[in-house]
């Protein structure tokens, strides 16, 4: 196999968005692990951590939504928008489900848990109708997407309910297998 066989400007675009959300998903685990620490007070370096997760994030957000624009543009597959407008349905369902069910106030996890997982799965989706990644790879990865975001989910619903040390954790389990899966998105697409 060779390393970014075939990689167009798109694939590109693809790659370097995800990288950058992979560092966005460390950096915003290091503001994490420093700013909410049990019994010990927050590090000056937490806002630096959260302000290099928001510029990774954006910057990856974009480079990714161009890259699937354009893969999108030229596979003429009508799969990105039936996944943007499934994941924005869902996101009001769940919504609804925690603030009312769960009684869970509303951060802003719950919109990153979803833009999370709606662009990779866009981004599996332009992959899978330009022939980068066969049925197999984009079936497993768009299931490790939907364990991902149950993880962040079951998590964020837990968050308020647990003790310090448990929430502590159970805020950085999300990030943690978050940045797994896209470390494992950059293997796969390399040797797509």
């Amino acid at each position: 196999m060779i390393l970014f066989r075939n990689f167009t400007l798109a694939h590109w675009k693809l790659f370097a968005g995800n990288f950058l959300l992979l560092l966005c998903s460390l950096f915003y685990l290091a503001w994490w692990a420093v700013s909410f620490r049990p019994n010990q007070p927050g590090g000056s370096s937490g806002g630096l951590w959260l302000a290099a997760a928001f510029i990774t994030g954006i910057a990856g957000l974009g480079l990714m939504s161009a890259g699937i624009g354009s893969l999108s543009r030229d596979s003429k597959s009508q799969l990105v928008m039936y996944i943007v407008l499934g994941s924005t349905a869902l996101f009001f369902v769940l919504l609804a489900v925690t603030s009312i069910a769960f009684h869970r106030p509303l951060t802003s996890e719950l919109l990153i848990i979803h833009v999370w997982a709606a662009i990779e799965l866009c981004a599996i989706a332009v992959l899978y109708t330009a022939g980068r990644f066969g049925p197999g790879r984009a079936v497993t990865m768009s299931a490790l997407v939907g364990i991902a975001t149950i993880v962040g989910m079951v998590c964020y619903v837990l968050y308020y309910r647990l003790n310090e040390a448990a929430a502590y954790r159970a805020g950085m389990a999300p990030l943690a297998v978050d940045a797994l899966l896209m470390a494992l998105f950059l293997v796969m697409m390399a040797f797509s």
